[in-house]
């Protein structure tokens, strides 16, 4: 008499779907499907996911075009107050407009402080850490005239696609801070090398629902703060590469 054995076994592993905006700039795609196997990552996707200005699904290389820059502030105008190029974002660009001003002879312009957000998602079915690498675009001193910080969103609607409906902040201290390897602002010239910059305990999902329902936002905010930067300084560009690598420990 002869037995046969058979033994069909089926698992689901831990996997993270990352989606934003794509290297051509269409959105939303979701560009990394990443697997565990054998206790090491896998990517069922062979490209990169990009980000998107933060509360919208606009590709944030195509947002900040060439003419964009850091925000200039016209102050010690006489009779009236300081005018800036913020209006309604955090950059200057052909955009904005000017009143009309008057001079004397202390009225200057200065640059002030500018900030660019840019998002990405992630939705997964287990607990997850986020890496971090910053490498210079040009001159390595930029890396140090740029500061970053890093914070989630749990639900919203950007660019009329609902997300979070069915998801949970990847950490038990569900506040938009918690997982974070560092509470505020870190030079990117501390970077280089490669950092946890979150650290997650859960997944996204929290009940059933579809990708983005399961996705929660991941804010990114780089600050340039030199200070007072006079017109005899001239021109120049402060720039940098940040790569982000979701990954499940």
């Amino acid at each position: 008499m002869t037995d046969m054995v058979d033994r069909p076994h089926f698992k689901v592993d831990g996997v993270a779907i990352v989606w934003a905006a794509d290297s051509s700039g269409n959105t939303p795609i979701a560009s990394d499907f990443i697997i565990e196997n054998g206790g090491t990552n896998v990517d069922l996707i062979g490209t990169d996911v990009h980000t998107v200005v933060t509360g919208s699904l606009d590709a944030l290389d195509g947002s900040f075009p060439d003419g964009a820059g850091a925000t200039l502030r016209i102050q010690n105008i006489p009779g009236s107050g300081n005018q800036t190029t913020r209006q309604g974002d955090r950059f200057t660009s052909s955009s904005d407009t000017l009143n009309p001003f008057r001079l004397d002879a202390t009225t200057d312009v200065r640059t002030i402080r500018s900030d660019i957000l840019s998002s990405f998602y992630v939705a997964t079915n287990k607990a997850f850490n986020i890496d971090v690498v910053a490498s210079s675009v040009g001159n390595p001193a930029d890396l140090n005239l740029i500061r970053l910080r890093m914070r989630m969103t749990e639900s919203g609607t950007d660019g009329g696609l609902s997300f979070g409906t069915a998801a949970q902040l990847p950490h038990t201290g569900n506040t938009n801070a918690s997982g974070m390897q560092w509470g505020g602002y870190r030079r990117l010239s501390l970077l280089t090398g490669g950092s946890d910059i979150f650290q997650g305990n859960r997944r996204t999902a929290e009940t059933p629902g579809s990708i983005a329902d399961q996705s929660v936002r991941f804010d990114l905010d780089y600050r340039w703060n030199t200070g007072n930067i006079d017109l005899s300084d001239g021109t120049f560009d402060v720039e940098a590469e940040v790569v982000y690598t979701v990954y499940i420990p």
